[in-house]
């Protein structure tokens, strides 16, 4: 790809610092984000004032907790369900090795998002909806709270069918970034991986070296390995060219274009978040992306 061309040489060394540089995350855009963020800190505070068993009930009675598909839960730092107001029955059951259709381990990547001391985070994954078998993909907000008499529990709600964030594509990349620095290889099996956390909804990342040539691609595999360094969307962009003229001052950017959704041929409305990354003596740029529903 001619744009890529001599980017691997001659980069200065301010370039490749920026590079490294991890994005900062957007705000929060959806007013179903912003809500379900205050409840589950709502719910923490409740939490840790009156202890598991008093907000547990709570949380079981139909109203600010629990409404429709929406409901607050608890799990114990080994996993164990402690309050689960729409499927009573996993209360005090064993959860830690619980996996969606996919095998993506739901407890284990709550708990993994509470780790140390920060503000939690965020698990998408697929789960049925109260009283139905059918999955649909789930977003939930977990925090770590500590409650009275010593110890900690993890609470957390979510959302079905979720408005994609454009948080939730970033950090998504930064993370994929981390793991490409520490080892690469083992970071394009993880990315390919559908029981990580790197491939949900219609997201899913994507890596590109200085040639235009296609290194990962979870969402269709069948470009790993070509040379996409003149593939142009609909309205005829150059979509290497958009990504690193949008990359080219910070280090990273957003760019817009029509692409399909995996699984379709349809184009679609679609913005990616694109970050240059240097690796060794390679230039790589890594991508995700959010459609427009």
């Amino acid at each position: 790809m001619k744009i890529f061309v001599q980017l691997s040489v001659g980069l200065t060394t301010m370039a490749s610092v920026m590079a490294l540089q991890a994005a900062e995350l957007p705000a929060p855009e959806y007013d179903v984000t912003k809500e379900l963020i205050h409840l589950v800190s709502e719910a923490t505070e409740l939490v840790e004032a009156e202890g598991v068993e008093a907000a547990c009930a709570e949380f079981r009675e139909p109203g600010r907790w629990f409404q429709g598909d929406s409901y607050v839960f608890m799990l114990d730092l080994e996993g164990k369900s402690l309050c689960h107001p729409a499927r009573p029955a996993l209360e005090g059951q064993p959860l830690i090795e619980l996996k969606d259709p996919q095998g993506k381990p739901i407890v284990q990547s709550f708990l993994r998002e509470v780790e140390g001391d920060g503000d939690g985070g965020w698990v998408h994954y697929l789960w049925p909806q109260p009283d139905r078998l059918t999955f649909y993909w789930k977003t939930s907000y977990v925090r770590k709270v500590s409650i009275p008499g010593g110890g900690e529990v993890v609470v957390g709600s979510g959302l079905y069918e979720m408005p994609m964030e454009r948080f939730f594509i970033v950090e998504q990349v930064n993370d994929a970034v981390d793991l490409i620095q520490e080892d690469k290889d083992a970071a394009f099996a993880l990315l390919r991986d559908r029981t990580t956390g790197f491939v949900f909804y219609d997201s899913y990342v994507f890596v590109l070296d200085s040639a235009g040539r296609m290194l990962v691609n979870a969402g269709f595999p069948q470009l790993e390995g070509t040379d996409v360094s003149e593939v142009r969307d609909i309205s005829g962009k150059l979509l290497m060219s958009e990504m690193m003229s949008a990359s080219d001052q910070s280090g990273h950017g957003w760019v817009s274009y029509d692409w399909p959704r995996p699984g379709s041929t349809l184009p679609a409305p679609k913005s990616s978040f694109v970050r240059r990354v240097i690796v060794g003596d390679e230039v790589l740029l890594v991508g995700a992306g959010v459609y427009f529903r």
